[in-house]
């Protein structure tokens, strides 16, 4: 009997220690999901579509969502603004997030290793096409630049000219190879090696059909280039263009469409 108060208080301190346990633990869960929850739900910018090297981001080509704040990285934007004129350094994915170390302020900044396959669009094509220093601006296009293209015509005493396509995308630009010595002495030359200097071909992207009216201007005629502003750029190649949506919609060129399409440029 004179051990029974003493299995009272004992289990007393048991049960008061178990409120206090019980106690101190959601105490401690409410704490954690305070302390979690203070960050709460943060702004950024992320691409509304996919952006292509070079081109300067405009208004629609970014949006506003909301993320948890520990999960945005330190180079992050939360405004559009902050945003307007910079220019990728990288292709960007619908969706991805954009930061500082993707953008720079001028093309002039974009360098680096180049993708194993051309990024032709759905509905495009890649034609490659001859430039020079006067026909190529002095070897200042390059890859994902966009140009202006104008055909010339006539062979007499005067020629014609006419812009024929503009906001034609620049995928590559091709240098035509070193001439190299023959054989000396039994030792074979060295094999042909890219030169330095003024690009002699352009890797363009355009529909089948432009393809076409491009391939007859060469063979009847001359072609030019103009670069356009990288403040300019309107890429055309985003979307399937419906009136050329693939390769088999080209129906082939003749005087008579030159003619249709281009009033007045043929004539002498």
């Amino acid at each position: 009997m004179s051990g029974r108060p003493f299995t009272i208080v004992g289990a007393v301190v048991a049960v008061l220690a178990l409120v206090i346990f019980i106690f101190i633990g959601s105490r401690s869960g409410q704490v954690a999901s305070s302390i979690s929850g203070t960050g709460g739900q943060k702004a950024v910018i992320v691409a509304a579509r996919d952006i292509a090297i070079r081109v300067p981001l405009t208004a629609a080509d970014v949006k506003v969502i909301k993320v948890d704040a520990a999960a945005v990285p330190p180079l992050a934007f939360d405004k559009v603004d902050q945003l307007k004129g910079l220019i990728p350094v990288v292709g960007i994915s619908k969706d991805q997030m954009l930061t500082s170390n993707l953008l720079v302020t001028s093309s002039d900044q974009v360098t680096g290793a180049q993708a194993a396959f051309l990024p032709i669009p759905k509905g495009f094509v890649a034609l490659t096409i001859p430039t020079g220093e006067q026909q190529g601006v002095a070897g200042f296009i390059q890859p994902g630049d966009y140009i202006a293209i104008q055909a010339v015509i006539g062979r007499g005493l005067f020629q014609n000219t006419r812009t024929i396509f503009t906001q034609v995308h620049v995928l590559r630009t091709g240098v035509a190879a070193v001439t190299t010595a023959p054989a000396q002495n039994g030792k074979p030359a060295p094999a042909p090696t890219p030169s330095a200097g003024i690009s002699s071909s352009l890797t363009i992207v355009v529909t089948q059909c432009q393809a076409e009216f491009l391939n007859w201007f060469l063979a009847n005629g001359a072609i030019k280039y103009t670069l356009e502003s990288y403040k300019d750029y309107s890429p055309k190649d985003v979307a399937v263009d419906t009136s050329c949506p693939n390769v088999d919609a080209a129906g082939g060129v003749s005087v008579n469409q030159i003619n249709q399409r281009y009033p007045g440029l043929l004539t002498t």
